[in-house]
C-alpha cells in the first residue's frame, strides 16, 4: 500500500510487478517477483505465495530507495 501511494503521488502510475519464477514442490513453493516504479531499478522479493513475494519486493524497493 505504501509503495502504491508513493508511486501514484510522485509518478501518477502504479508500481509494475513481474512474475519471474517459482521453485520448489507444489506444497511448499518459493515465488520470485520483481517490482519497479518509474525510473527505478528492479527490486526482487521472495515468498511462499505471490502476494508475499510482491510484499517482500515492495519492502525491498522502499528500503533500497530510502522511502519512508
Amino acid at each position: 500500500t505504501k509503495l502504491q501511494e508513493y508511486s501514484l503521488k510522485i509518478y501518477k502510475r502504479l508500481p509494475v510487478y513481474r512474475f519471474l519464477n517459482a521453485k520448489g514442490p507444489k506444497h511448499n513453493p518459493c515465488f520470485k517477483i520483481s517490482v519497479t516504479i518509474d525510473k527505478s531499478k528492479q527490486f526482487v522479493g521472495f515468498g511462499s505465495s505471490k502476494k508475499q513475494a510482491e510484499q517482500d519486493a515492495a519492502m525491498n524497493l522502499l528500503k533500497g530507495m530510502n522511502i519512508n
